[in-house]
């Protein structure tokens, strides 16, 4: 018996596991649209970024992420800034997520979440202010040069304006699918969270959800983010590797053919 509920467990999770990251995976895509990048070479450079995120502690996986997008795109900011959005949003997600978790369970609020919560806050109001911000500045600082820095400032201004706009056309006119895709990916990683918890024996509630987002943030051990880290490494590996063998496959091919032709 237990060894069948293993099994289906196991495939269950596998299935579902799959699902989340290829909502994940049309979520950076959405971002990159724009850059028609190859959708193949894309699902492979998601696989191998995503195995190495989960390798490597504290998320700094993303430094590689946002490595392999610019080589990809071409363009460093795109890699960039198409990886920071792309966060920001799950992160989004998942604070809109923990926020009525909390109110239910205030004595399961962490640091993590709040910090989370603060973050997210404070990154849509600058961004809802900074454009009456930007225009205020600019005026003023034209108005007012007594200051041989004022051009300098001006610089300064227009560079935080190009980046401002370029974060923007990004995800121009994608905002809401985007939102929701990340916060489907989360509701569904905590119903997969369940399904592991309930396999391995480990009690699943609101505490435990918590924990696991802690321990995602920092050096914190929770048994749960273990046993579905490990699964992760191991389902994305087979997956990178399967995908990887699929392209190389296909290079061969195509140069055989190609050899062919000219002869």
């Amino acid at each position: 018996m237990n060894l069948l509920k293993l099994m289906i467990g196991g495939i269950i999770c596998v299935i579902w596991f799959l699902i989340i990251h290829t909502i994940k995976m049309f979520r950076m895509y959405l971002v990159l649209l724009e850059h028609r990048v190859d959708f193949k070479k894309f699902i492979f450079a998601y696989l191998r970024t995503t195995l190495v995120n989960l390798i490597i502690p504290f998320k700094l996986g993303e430094i590689y992420r946002m490595f392999v997008y610019s080589r990809m795109t071409g363009n460093a900011g795109t890699g960039i800034a198409g990886t920071l959005v792309d966060r920001f949003f799950d992160t989004a997600a998942l604070v809109l997520i923990l926020i009525p978790l909390h109110v239910l369970y205030p004595d399961k609020i962490s640091g993590v979440s709040v910090f989370l919560a603060v973050f997210v806050i404070l990154t849509v109001f600058v961004y809802l202010i900074f454009m009456p911000a930007y225009g205020y500045l600019n005026k003023y600082i034209i108005m007012n040069r007594e200051s041989r820095n004022s051009m300098a400032v001006l610089r300064f201004l227009e560079v935080i304006r190009s980046a401002y706009d370029y974060v923007k056309r990004l995800v121009s006119g994608r905002y809401a699918i985007i939102i929701l895709m990340s916060f489907a990916a989360w509701v569904l990683e905590g119903g997969l969270l369940f399904v592991i918890a309930w396999i391995t024996g480990i009690d699943y509630n609101a505490g435990v959800f918590s924990d696991y987002i802690t321990s995602i943030m920092s050096t914190v051990s929770n048994a749960l983010q273990v046993k579905y880290t490990v699964f992760s490494i191991v389902v994305i590996a087979i997956c990178t590797l399967a995908t990887g063998i699929y392209l190389y496959a296909g290079r061969n091919k195509k140069s055989i053919r190609s050899e062919k032709v000219e002869r």
